[in-house]
């Protein structure tokens, strides 16, 4: 069956605010549907504003005083159903809101009642010519209580037939005015009646005030009541009008009737179910379709700001960073170089009386650990925080739904919708971390892969040692287009043909493309973290396509009723 929870809508298209709308109804509906699907009980509903005497006329209707009625305005709280005792009214009532309360009024004393709000207070007799008959008084149509007018709009979901009670002071009202209009739109069976007239000229002026706009009464079911100031439910059941109503109402609902009644609700009710259902898939649908758009853009716009910052990072790296990265590389290679070990011990020859004197400082030695934190920690992350507040200015300039009522407009302002400053810092840390493990390992694999017979020839000449170094601060501090360039002036006018300078320049080309991506991959992280966090945000409000297969379901089970 229908389920509001599982439907859902960002709001991206104008047809929103009516999916809304069919979000406040169908649900009913639907439940309306079943329930009365199964069941041969007709719902004759009264309806009216404030002081109209529509409870002294369902009074004499039902020939005992049930619904309390006077001068005090309102009078009427809650509905109250008049039914059989058998009439099947509280099983499987399609309504959350209202509790089902059931009293005999066989054998016992019985006063009017007000009703309660929230209850459906059903009141049973054993009449036979009334057995397949509910009626029902309902709270006024244009009660201060937004609670009762929620009653009455249920409760004209189960109606089969309307009692549409008005008066001379009241007809014209906007409230019970648009109500009877909807009745007469909905092409519902109703019995019109003009209560406390004073004579037939007021009829007349009030039939031909409908006429004027748009509600052609029907002479057959439109009587008028006159104006009774003292127990008007007793006498009214002696004024030729009533009885005509009363006489024509029940006639229409005897029988054969009953069963043209009911037949003719169904077909009304499952006509009705088609077309919101039928729009409620096509408005989703266009807000699925809006949702892919909005996609689009949204890469877009992330790719522009991605770009831009990757031009940015070109320009600037730590000098620091690049110093670590040099001593990584020369003591993961140093072991092939055969000239080291006499350079150090020279260098440790010269430099030792300056270290003892403290002319010349003494290289402490520092965990790998510690060098990752100590660099991480300087990263400048300005730039990185700026690009991310561009992307989300240009996302809320640009993408965001123009009604403030949209779920997305809401969304998309809420503080959990942006990458805050702690997760950008936390996220560009991981990603360090990420590379230096990566540099660490394809440091050891190239020491490890290198050719013994090639180890002399690389390692010994000081022009591709230099290269190496160079071609690795090319790559992190300006990308790719630096890195070629570096590899070809440095490089380029020493390698010959032979094997050893190929295979080094080959080597130094491929993992420097790879560092320098990698590093920029880090840094665009976390723009990828805000769009991605956008696009989780969009999904959520989106109906999934299981529900929507669900809702295609619902409306081929309604195709061959």
């Amino acid at each position: 069956m229908f389920s509001r929870d599982k439907i859902k809508c960002p709001g991206l298209t104008a047809g929103a605010r009516e999916v809304d709308r069919l979000l406040e109804q169908l649900p009913k509906r639907w439940a309306v549907y079943a329930y009365k699907h199964s069941r041969e009980l007709l719902w004759v509903v009264f309806v009216g504003g404030t002081g109209t005497g529509k409870s002294t006329i369902y009074n004499a209707l039902c020939e005992k005083p049930l619904s309390e009625t006077g001068v005090e305005r309102p009078k009427t709280f809650g509905p109250i159903v008049y039914a059989h005792r058998d009439a099947p009214v509280a099983a499987d009532f399609p309504f959350d809101s209202m509790t089902v309360t059931a009293r005999s009024l066989e054998g016992e004393a019985f006063s009017p009642q007000a009703g309660t709000a929230g209850d459906l207070a059903v009141l049973q007799h054993a009449r036979k010519d009334l057995a397949h008959v509910a009626l029902v008084d309902t709270p006024d149509l244009d009660s201060l209580e937004v609670r009762n007018r929620e009653l009455v709009e249920d409760l004209y979901l189960l109606s089969d037939v309307i009692v549409f009670v008005t008066s001379q002071e009241k007809y014209a009202d906007e409230v019970p005015f648009k109500f009877l209009q909807r009745i007469y739109r909905d092409e519902k069976i109703c019995f019109l009646l003009l209560n406390k007239a004073e004579d037939l000229l007021a009829s007349r002026e009030v039939a031909e005030s409908f006429r004027e706009q748009g509600i052609e009464v029907d002479r057959n079911r439109f009587w008028v009541m006159p104006y009774l100031p003292s127990r008007p439910s007793e006498k009214l059941r002696d004024n030729p009008e009533f009885r005509s109503f009363a006489a024509r109402l029940l006639a229409d609902l005897s029988g054969d009737r009953a069963l043209v009644v009911l037949q003719r609700e169904r077909i009304r009710r499952v006509k009705k179910l088609k077309e919101q259902t039928r729009l409620l898939v096509d408005l989703l649908g266009a807000e699925r379709e809006a949702a892919k758009n909005w996609l689009r853009q949204l890469d877009s716009f992330f790719q522009t700001v991605s770009k831009d910052l990757a031009s940015q990072q070109e320009k600037q790296f730590d000098d620091e960073s690049r110093d670590y990265l040099q001593e990584e590389i020369r003591r993961l290679f140093g072991k092939y170089d055969v000239l080291g070990k006499p350079r150090r011990l020279v260098s440790q020859i010269i430099l030792s009386p300056l270290r003892l004197f403290g002319l010349w400082p003494q290289k402490g030695q520092e965990s790998h650990k510690d060098a990752l934190l100590r660099i991480r920690q300087k990263i400048d992350l300005t730039p990185i925080k700026a690009a991310v507040e561009k992307f989300n200015r240009t996302v809320l300039e640009n993408l965001s739904p123009a009604s403030d009522l949209s779920p997305l407009y809401r969304l998309l302002r809420t503080p959990e919708m942006k990458v805050s400053d702690e997760e950008i810092k936390a996220k560009i840390w991981d990603e360090q971390d990420k590379l230096a493990v990566w540099l660490e390992k394809t440091f050891q694999q190239m020491a490890q892969g290198i050719p013994k017979s090639k180890e002399w020839g690389i390692y010994s000449t000081s022009i591709l040692w230099g290269g190496l170094i160079l071609s690795f601060e090319a790559a992190i501090g300006g990308g790719i287009t630096l890195l070629e360039a570096a590899l070809d002036s440095a490089l380029a006018p020493f390698v010959t043909k032979g094997a050893v300078e190929l295979f080094a320049y080959r080597e130094l080309q491929k993992t420097a493309r790879e560092l320098a991506k990698r590093y920029q991959d880090g840094i665009l992280s976390v723009l990828r973290l805000q769009r991605d966090r956008y696009e989780q945000g969009l999904q959520s409000l989106l109906t999934s396509q299981q529900t929507m297969d669900e809702l295609a379901a619902l409306q081929r089970s309604l195709a061959g009723i």
